[in-house]
């Protein structure tokens, strides 16, 4: 049977004995994980005598690991790359990466100072990493190698100025198209530079991002190539923070999930939900493990770093309960998690993180939060066949995530901070899934590719936020995923802009105008609230946000108008196309939403999910959460109150093919079993959840 790997990173400390190496070893295997992320991979304060130095001390950890039967993760490239690839030995001043004024990144507080694209520096990393591999590729323990923890890469130097004409050339072919787009004047793509003028155009900018996120998939598929030229036996895994949907901040990093999960065989996250100053709220955690599963590789991911507890001495905002320990674990695997890793196994010794994080406190006792992962290990371990093989259930909702669009209102807010905040576009998706979250309605992020290739259509809805640019291929691909009966619900910019920038004729929309039957007439920050009739439903008001868009209907097919400003203005409006439709809310909605929750919004988002049957099960007190993962034979149910008093309610599970079998019903926490049946489809199950705490249920159908 496949195992789940369930397990905690161990720093190896300079200041122990190969005796505190082996106690740390058997402490973590007594608590019930079966995993260690071990960190550095290689011991440059070894006895230089050693065999087998400086791996000498990799050795003994994977020989001692079989032993006891734990599985070892090697991290290559952690947050201390002098004590890796790059030892201070060998450190030349222009191996630095470069700041955009010519400077070296010397100021960097931690890691990410290094120049990946340097000849002599691909040159150590390849020999250290293949090396790593060629010590360590014979032992049964040998999980694998995670070859970058927190993907980070920024320099303007001449070397990556060499791979980023390469890039424009391959994108434009001629230099007259990317004068165009750029409205430059270049006779020769060795003139290009960096630039960031972007008055005349924005595509320098637009341009770079893009570029900058691939370079992280250019250094991983090197680094992977090294290391299964070694070992192809042992996979390779590669870590993000969080997710480029939800973390605006790691817009600089640069951060790009669908990139290093094309690069790796497993992609890990770091997640860190309590770090200061920014905490995430229970529906961003949601929001992120959703981004994130969304762009795994056949949907498996692990979180390669969960946070145990505080970050340092002087934040202690940042303590993590035992209960928030669990709500994060089960969150990670009920939206798809294969693998959790804690960081770390005991408190920081030195460093800026000193006294920070831990399962064990510094005498290497267990605290509260080991107690809670020992109680996960136990549930895992019962159960390693759903763990390992269940899914997320697929969801009738999608939200479309265009990296593209991400960096084009980058660009457009630039020159405007902080009028405008250059958030805007990842606001307005966080504000449509938290709409969708209250309603415990499943979601899935996908891209343009999956329009352009049709499988978007196994989603019977799209949402769309704020989508600053269309080119015709995509337009042209929406259209026809609304043609085979898919709908689309709108808000916000919608296509003002091509893919090169140039501002479309027809708006909205520029190509996908031809179905909509209505045009752009202006744009006003005024009389934004919105009276919506749906369905022979009493009267909402819905307050618009930010601006409104003035809108013509052109005559060219029917438009029915679902709702009005107050001047009278169409303001919600339907394109019938196909066997689908476009509903478009002409105004920021979904951002306005994200910056304040009024309950007109959520009770539209209501209306919508019953008549578009988005929620895959209900509950009938929506302040519970619930999850679904699901497998050959049955689900598992996780069922979330993240309030401190108890809540009751009944959950209504639809089972189609559950048919008139039995159906047994197991708590995972609570041991307790019974049996039901599904009536029409539905099987009803009452639940009742303590405060601050998590149900786990297992749904089986008897056949």
């Amino acid at each position: 049977m496949k195992t789940f790997p369930y397990g905690a990173v161990l720093k190896v400390q300079r200041e122990y004995s190969w005796a505190d190496i082996a106690e740390r070893l058997d402490r973590i295997k007594q608590l019930g994980l079966n995993t260690v992320v071990i960190w550095p991979a290689v011991y440059w304060w070894e006895d230089r005598s050693l065999p087998n130095y400086p791996y000498n001390t990799g050795h003994r950890i994977l020989e001692y690991a079989a032993a006891i039967g734990l599985n070892i993760v090697m991290e290559l490239a952690g947050q201390i790359t002098t004590l890796e690839y790059l030892p201070d030995f060998v450190m030349k001043d222009e191996y630095f990466a470069v700041n955009f004024d010519g400077s070296l990144y010397k100021d960097k507080l931690s890691y990410g100072y290094v120049n990946y694209f340097h000849p002599e520096v691909r040159q150590l990393i390849a020999k250290q990493f293949g090396e790593i591999a060629a010590n360590y590729r014979g032992y049964s323990s040998l999980y694998g190698y995670d070859i970058w923890n927190e993907t980070m890469f920024s320099s303007y130097d001449q070397y990556t100025l060499g791979r980023f004409r390469l890039w424009l050339q391959q994108k434009y072919q001629t230099i007259e198209r990317l004068n165009a787009s750029w409205e430059r004047v270049y006779h020769d793509w060795s003139q290009i530079q960096y630039t960031r003028w972007l008055w005349a155009s924005v595509m320098p900018k637009v341009d770079f991002h893009q570029f900058h996120k691939e370079t992280v998939g250019m250094i991983l598929k090197e680094w992977s190539d090294v290391v299964k030229a070694a070992d192809p036996v042992h996979p390779v895994l590669a870590d993000n923070v969080h997710s480029m949907i939800t973390q605006d901040g790691s817009y600089e990093r640069p951060q790009d999930e669908w990139n290093v999960a094309a690069n790796v065989d497993v992609m890990g996250m770091s997640f860190y939900p309590k770090n200061t100053p920014k905490v995430m709220s229970d529906v961003q955690r949601w929001e992120t493990l959703t981004g994130f599963h969304s762009a795994a590789t056949n949907g498996e991911f692990w979180v390669a770093e969960l946070q145990t507890h505080l970050q340092t001495l002087f934040n202690p905002q940042s303590v993590v309960h035992p209960y928030e320990l669990k709500w994060w674990n089960w969150e990670a695997v009920s939206h798809g998690a294969k693998g959790l890793m804690y960081w770390m196994w005991e408190p920081f010794i030195k460093g800026v993180q000193t006294m920070g994080r831990g399962l064990v406190d510094t005498r290497g006792r267990y605290t509260p939060r080991a107690e809670t992962a020992a109680e996960m290990a136990r549930i895992i371990r019962e159960n390693q066949a759903e763990f390992t093989t269940y899914q997320p259930e697929q969801p009738r909702a999608a939200i479309l995530y265009d990296k593209t669009s991400h960096d084009f209102s980058k660009a457009y807010t630039e020159y405007y901070k902080p009028f405008i905040p250059g958030s805007i576009y990842l606001d307005s998706i966080a504000g449509l899934y938290q709409a969708l979250w209250e309603q415990n309605i499943a979601a899935k992020f996908i891209t343009p590719e999956a329009v352009l290739d049709g499988s978007a259509g196994q989603y019977p809805v799209l949402f769309i936020s704020n989508q600053i640019n269309l080119d015709d291929e995509l337009a042209g691909g929406i259209a026809d995923y609304v043609s085979r009966g898919g709908v689309v619900i709108a808000d916000g910019k919608l296509g003002e802009v091509s893919d090169l920038g140039i501002l479309h004729r027809d708006l909205p929309g520029g190509k996908l105008n031809e179905v909509l039957g209505y045009q752009h007439a202006d744009f006003s920050p005024d009389d934004l609230d919105i009276e919506l009739v749906w369905n022979g439903e009493p009267a909402l008001i819905v307050p618009g946000y930010y601006d409104r868009r003035m809108l013509e209907l052109s005559g060219t097919k029917p438009v029915e108008v679902l709702g009005r400003f107050g001047d009278g203005a169409p303001a919600v409006l339907r394109s019938r196309h196909g066997a689908g439709q476009i509903i478009y809310l002409a105004t920021s909605l979904w951002y306005g939403y994200f910056r304040e929750y009024h309950p007109s919004v959520a009770r539209l988002m209501s209306l919508l999910a019953r008549e578009f049957q988005l929620p895959l099960h209900t509950i009938t007190n929506n302040e519970l959460k619930i999850c679904t993962l699901g497998g050959a034979d049955g689900l598992l149910l996780f069922v979330f109150n993240y309030g401190q008093a108890e809540i009751g309610a009944e959950v209504e599970l639809n089972l189609p093919g559950a048919g008139a079998n039995p159906i047994q019903i197991a708590g995972l926490y609570s041991g307790t079993k019974q049996s039901g049946v599904a009536v029409q489809g539905v099987l009803k199950l009452p639940v009742t959840v303590q405060g601050r705490a998590v149900e786990i249920f297992k749904i089986t159908v008897v056949s």
